[in-house]
């Protein structure tokens, strides 16, 4: 989810049309962006994301299973959350993230820090199912001097 291993097409944070998890509400706020931008948006894939409503902060070391609280989106929002829900059957899902909130979206341990290599993701570098991304974090993957910081888990799926 974060643009450490990514190529960021646009920049929404940069344009202050970002949410509070740093992410735009709706294709056409990227559409309107990538068009400014100037940048060719051809071959890219349009992604949405829901968010698991607990989250754990984590010093980069220590978790807790009993430590997960109800989830509280990014100060950071320039606009408000307003996300436009793609239509029944329009995405598909391809698994869950674990990604570390700041002021946004900011790293996706799985990827990032390589986590990925020491767990079973699946072709896209993701849990299979949400509980394979709670017993994860609830089992200390993310303990090895990930970034510290609030820890969520982010459903990612591909829009048709």
């Amino acid at each position: 989810m974060s643009d450490c291993v990514n190529d960021n097409v646009v920049d929404v944070q940069g344009a202050w049309q970002h949410n509070g998890f740093g992410l735009a509400n709706n294709p056409d706020v990227l559409a309107a962006l990538a068009a400014e931008a100037g940048a060719d948006v051809s071959d890219a894939a349009l992604l949405y994301f829901t968010a698991y409503d607990r989250e754990q902060e984590s010093d980069g070391w220590t978790f807790d299973p009993v430590r997960w609280r109800a989830r509280s989106p990014a100060s950071s929002a320039a606009v408000a959350n307003d996300v436009r829900v793609p239509a029944s059957g329009a995405s598909t899902l391809l698994g869950y993230d674990v990604v570390v909130l700041g002021d946004f979206l900011e790293h996706s341990p799985l990827s990032c820090n390589s986590i990925a290599k020491e767990l079973h993701v699946n072709e896209h570098c993701l849990f299979a199912s949400l509980d394979e991304a709670v017993a994860a974090i609830d089992a200390g993957a993310f303990g090895n001097g990930c970034e510290d910081g609030v820890y969520t888990i982010f459903g990612v799926h591909r829009v048709q």
